[in-house]
């Protein structure tokens, strides 16, 4: 009986040897978020210089645009939006200030737009958002908090965040300098139709 016990031991040993290490390591949260275009049915959520645009699609053209998200002005000729996700009738995105992303979430609608944390990246699941909160002097920690921002706190739980261009094949945004302005355009594989524009700040023009 005693011998059996220990080849039970023995085999059960060996065993946990050979799993990978991942098995005892707690499972990361995973997210993909997109940078320039998410298209969910006949919409497209389209990041550019001047903000997030919700566009309304036909066959591949646009119909209408509408902005959900300003950034008021730029500084150069590329998109200050990232790393989108569609939540039920939220999209979260996060804008890029070059110091500390503010992640932010606004309605479908253009309606509750509402800032949620400092931080470099997030990933969703559930119904829980985590991120590294960099709130505390020259500190930053893990955080999870509930979708709309509310009771946020320290977490051992990490997360990884990976970012694509697009989610479908073909689109993508482009913008470019035309005089004082940024101008963003959304091409599909029907073409490139103008989304919108944002004045661009020089800040060498008072030097």
């Amino acid at each position: 009986m005693r011998k059996k016990i220990m080849a039970c031991i023995m085999a059960l040993a060996i065993a946990v040897s050979f799993m990978p290490t991942s098995a005892f390591a707690g499972s990361k949260v995973k997210m993909t978020g997109y940078d320039q275009v998410y298209v969910s049915g006949k919409t497209a959520y389209c990041a550019g210089a001047r903000g997030l645009y919700k566009v309304t699609l036909k066959k591949g053209k646009v119909k209408k645009v509408k902005v959900l998200y300003s950034t008021g002005r730029t500084w150069f000729d590329g998109s200050q939006i990232g790393a989108m996700k569609k939540k039920g009738k939220y999209i979260y995105f996060l804008r890029i200030t070059g110091v500390d992303n503010l992640l932010y979430r606004v309605k479908t609608s253009g309606k509750s737009k509402k800032f949620l944390a400092f931080t470099y990246d997030y990933a969703i699941k559930g119904n829980k958002i985590y991120c590294t909160d960099g709130e505390e002097h020259l500190k930053s920690y893990n955080r999870v908090m509930k979708l709309n921002g509310k009771s946020k706190k320290k977490t051992s739980k990490d997360y990884v965040l990976k970012t694509k261009r697009s989610n479908k094949s073909g689109y993508k945004v482009y913008s470019r300098i035309k005089g004082n302005y940024v101008q963003d355009f959304l091409i599909t594989p029907k073409g490139k139709f103008y989304l919108g524009r944002v004045y661009l700040e020089n800040d060498w023009e008072d030097e």
